[in-house]
Order: structure tokens, then C-alpha cells, then sequence
């Protein structure tokens, strides 16, 4: 598990560090970085570990002010271990000082609900894709293979989220393709996949990410409130946190949602708030920017933990547009 982290010149990243937890929550305006602190994550995590050897140094890009300087990056490990990564302009190889673990990988999960619910054909070693394809594939394999407590997991989960279904089962199509399909209370038929909210949808690919026989070391969920109701925030974020300690992962998850906020209120510290100061962007953890908060003016015990950080007291929002100035 990494615990802390160090960008210098990294797309719109000139220098910043933050700690990482097991799940941490990743907030800010639109342009502020917050995918790019995912990419960096991505690339630097799979280019250490071996999983991405080139790890495509065409995406790693400079930032604009600073083409002629080299990139680096360090990645400290829960055990303490650091590895050093530096690339010198004009160089494709990256120079490392530090142990480099193997069987590290990193991916970033930006889910699509058409692909996690069209109907797929099982093939062996299949994994969750970044999109979500592979869903399927997986919990077929989870259920009728060693990995059923894994399903049955999956279920249970699941249906914590979807109070109304009963099971979850596979329907098949022709030779060797399957489609998901729900069971819910008071209807006879099960209900396809693609007859689910998008919600439903994306739920269900995140738990069989999280559960599938071998989860990358480091998942990297983008705008994971994609379609979920508010209310379910408050089970998702200690599910996620439990995992990650679990299985001894990281989780990180981008959100603009205060109520997904709301549910870190024990875990300050994993929340990390991403500005754009000068171009450049930073990184800071919610605890820190309420240790510094004037409490003379506000009182955070006063509002929920969503609420403080979206009125702005604590930075990471958009700079409000008057009415006048937007006309």
C-alpha cells in the first residue's frame, strides 16, 4: 500500500506531495488536476512495479512551464520503503533509487453502464476493464469457478444497495455468452442488465472490481457518484475503506459530491483537496485545511463535513460566478 506521494512536473503538476490512505476521496473544480493526479498515480505505480515497463512516456507530459526540466516522483510504501523515479529531458529512460517491487499494478476505472450491461462472451483470465466491460465475464467466472464465497460477497453487497433484488444470476445467450440479470421482490421475471439504472449498473461493476480474484494494488475510480443516490454514500465510503485495509490496496476516488464528503467526516485525512494556484496544481488533505481554518469566523462542528467543504471556507470549489457577472 503507498502512504505518500511526490509529483514534480507532471502535466499540471509542478511540485506537490500528499498522504495517501487505504480509500482516499479526491476533490476540486473542474480543471483543477484531479485526473491528472490519477494518471500520475496510474503511470508511476505500473512503471515502478514492472507491470507497464514504458508505462507511455508519451503521456508523461511536462508541465507547460516547464518542458526543459525532468520529471521525478516518489512513492513511499506502508512498510517504509521509497523508490525515486527521475526522468531527464530529452531521455526515455527513467533512472530509480530504491527497491522496486513486482506484481504492482494501478488502473483507472472510468465506468460506462452500457459496457458493464451488454451481454459478453466468457473467456478465461478475463479482468474488469477500465470502461467496465469484463464485469460479466468475471462474476461467471467468480460463481462457477473457486471464487464463488467471492460472488456470494458480490451478492450480499449488492443487494444492501438494490434493497428490492433477491439475486443475482447470469442468463445465457448462444454459446459461450452471458448477460447479467437481477431478481427483484414482486416481479416474476428477472429484470437484463440493460433494464438497470445506471446507478444499478455501476455499483455492481465497483463490487466486482473490489472483489474480483486478483483487484489491482491500486484502483482508481473516476467521478465514482456517477448516478448513485446520495444515501448510499454513507455504506459505500466504510465498504470501500475496509476493502482497501483488507486487502491491503489502495482505493482513490474522484467525487464533486458533497454528500460523499459527508460520509469521510472519520476520516479527514483521507480526503484530499486538488487547486489550481498559478497555473500549477496542488495538493492538501481536508484535516490540514481545517487545522488552519479561522475559527473565528466559522465553526466546522456547526455544518456537516460536505457542506464546509462545498461553501468554499476550505478551498477545492469552484470561485463563485455573481449573478450580474454571468449575465
Amino acid at each position: 500500500m503507498i502512504k505518500h506521494v511526490k509529483i514534480r512536473n507532471f502535466r499540471s503538476f509542478v511540485e506537490a506531495e500528499v498522504d495517501l490512505q487505504p480509500f482516499s476521496l479526491v476533490v476540486g473544480a473542474n480543471g483543477s488536476g484531479k485526473t491528472n493526479f490519477l494518471r500520475f498515480l496510474e503511470k508511476s505505480i505500473n512503471l515502478v512495479s514492472g507491470a507497464d515497463p514504458q508505462s507511455g512516456f508519451s503521456t508523461w507530459i511536462r508541465h507547460s512551464n516547464n518542458h526543459q526540466s525532468p520529471f521525478s516522483f516518489e512513492l513511499t510504501h506502508s512498510t517504509g520503503e521509497k523508490v525515486i523515479g527521475k526522468r531527464q529531458a530529452h531521455q526515455d529512460m527513467f533512472e530509480f533509487v530504491g527497491p522496486m517491487s513486482g506484481g504492482k499494478n494501478a488502473l483507472i476505472f472510468n465506468l460506462i453502464p452500457e459496457k458493464i450491461s451488454n451481454p459478453e462472451r466468457i473467456t478465461p483470465s478475463i479482468i474488469v476493464g477500465p470502461n467496465g466491460e469484463g464485469t460479466t465475464a468475471v462474476l461467471e467466472m467468480l460463481k462457477s469457478g473457486d471464487g464463488e464465497d467471492l460472488f456470494d460477497q458480490i451478492e450480499v453487497h449488492f443487494r444492501k444497495y438494490v434493497p428490492e433484488a433477491e439475486k443475482l444470476s447470469l442468463k445465457t445467450f448462444g454459446e459461450g455468452t452471458k448477460q447479467i440479470q437481477i431478481r427483484e421482490k414482486s416481479l416474476t421475471d428477472p429484470l437484463p442488465a440493460d433494464e438497470l439504472s445506471e446507478g444499478t449498473r455501476i455499483i455492481l461493476a465497483i463490487l466486482t472490481i473490489i472483489h474480483q480474484e486478483k483487484p489491482p494494488s491500486m484502483i482508481l475510480l473516476e467521478d465514482i457518484d456517477r448516478g448513485l443516490h446520495p444515501r448510499l454514500f454513507e455504506y459505500l465510503a466504510p465498504l470501500l475503506h475496509d476493502i482497501a485495509i483488507r486487502h491491503d490496496i489502495n482505493i482513490v476516488a474522484t467525487t464533486h459530491n458533497p454528500y460523499l464528503v459527508d460520509a469521510m467526516q472519520d476520516h479527514k485525512d483521507a480526503v484530499i483537496i486538488v487547486e489550481k494556484k498559478d497555473g500549477a496544481s496542488t495538493l492538501s488533505t481536508l484535516a490540514s485545511r481545517l487545522e488552519n481554518l479561522d475559527y473565528d469566523s466559522v465553526d466546522p462542528d456547526d455544518m456537516p463535513l460536505g457542506q464546509l467543504w462545498f461553501s468554499g471556507l476550505v478551498g477545492g470549489t469552484p470561485v463563485r460566478i455573481s449573478s450580474r457577472a454571468a449575465k
